[in-house]
């Protein structure tokens, strides 16, 4: 369909398509404040089934199921276009507009054209490289990533990634809504573990083993540290079918349905994940992180390389069960915010809070545009 668009000169509507619609509100939300009257299109057929209904109150907006027939046409016809993951299967009209944000501004492993040989993709088949016109980054880790791992040659906007305003803003209100609305005692504190997902395991789209680690010895050493009640938080990678190996008990909850992950990491006080790039934003909260990478040599064989030596940055790893209890025991709680002021550092971190109404700015501002 996107293909077959006539020669002559086209008139787009200038209608808003941004999928992974949740981790956009407040760009949607922005874009009304400023008077904005035309359609925003949301492509993701997970927003019903992944905690999207509780933004459907925005009547201003209408969701599309990702690659349907509806999804293209909307794709074909609308002026602007936002994502945070590289597209396919599309073509770009002349006139159309296009800004990627991407959602691994500070991860560890290597994508896209900075994969290893045997699996990187084939040169100039990313859509990106030759068709963005504007690439909003969080840090200068990130604007290194689209040079090379897109090999993306446009303008670059250092103002953050939208979905980490909110902790940057870090507001106490916004917390407190997120924990009411998952049921969560607003006194208890609340530890996630978020792995990333493993390649056999998203081929397969089945549930994701964790592993060796012991979450409910976990909550027993952070309790004993503290002297407070923790719960654990639990979510799979969306690519995974789900986390296999969690004990039951009714301190630990399986969220993995619900979409926002930004909110997770605003409610939690601690993160323990293994290579997924939370941990870059999660820094931004001043809060403990550690990484358990217990299997970080299987990982490194079947799944990623990395960019960077993990050793050598200042992240907290475990690579055992043993390790990671002992790291909970000895973690010194009032330097974890110049552990997390390094880390921002190590990756030349420029969020300021505002990168959503920047993004806002650029598409309602027809000048902006002038100089692509």
């Amino acid at each position: 369909l996107l293909r077959l668009r006539s020669k002559r000169k086209k008139q787009y509507s200038k209608k808003y398509i941004l999928r992974m619609f949740v981790r956009y509100c407040k760009v949607v939300d922005i874009l009304k404040k400023k008077g904005n009257q035309k359609p925003i299109v949301i492509i993701d057929e997970g927003f019903l089934t992944r905690g999207g209904y509780m933004f459907y109150n925005r009547e201003y907006i209408r969701v599309v199921k990702r690659e349907s027939y509806q999804a293209f046409w909307e794709l074909a016809t609308a002026k602007f276009w936002v994502d945070n993951s590289p597209l396919r299967r599309v073509s770009k009209g002349r006139g159309q507009v296009y800004i990627q944000t991407w959602h691994g501004d500070r991860g560890f492993k290597k994508v896209l054209y900075d994969k290893s040989t045997s699996d990187r993709l084939k040169d100039g088949s990313l859509f990106e490289e030759h068709h963005c016109d504007l690439a909003i980054a969080g840090s200068q880790y990130g604007t290194n990533q689209y040079r090379t791992a897109f090999k993306y040659k446009g303008e670059i906007m250092q103002v953050g990634c939208p979905r980490n305003d909110k902790l940057v803003e870090n507001t106490s209100e916004l917390a407190e809504t997120i924990k009411k609305t998952l049921g969560l005692d607003a006194t208890v504190k609340i530890f996630l573990y978020a792995p990333t997902f493993r390649k056999e395991a998203s081929r397969k789209k089945t549930h994701q083993d964790v592993g060796a680690i012991d979450l409910l010895e976990v909550l027993h050493a952070l309790e004993t540290k503290t002297k407070e009640q923790w719960i654990c938080l639990t979510r799979a990678h969306s690519e995974v079918a789900g986390l296999a190996g969690i004990p039951e008990s009714e301190k630990i909850m399986d969220i993995t349905s619900y979409e926002e992950m930004s909110d997770l990491l605003l409610i939690s006080d601690l993160l323990i994940t293994d290579y997924s790039s939370s941990a870059g934003d999660f820094a931004l909260l001043g809060r403990p992180i550690i990484l358990y990478q217990n299997d970080r040599e299987e990982y490194l064989r079947k799944d990623r390389s990395f960019y960077f030596d993990i050793d050598q940055s200042p992240f907290l790893v475990a690579m055992n069960q043993v390790e990671l209890i002992n790291l909970i025991k000895k973690m010194d709680l009032k330097a974890i915010p110049q552990n997390c002021k390094e880390i921002l550092e190590f990756y030349g971190t420029k969020e300021t809070g505002k990168a959503s109404e920047a993004v806002v700015d650029c598409l309602v501002s027809q000048i902006k545009w002038k100089s692509f």
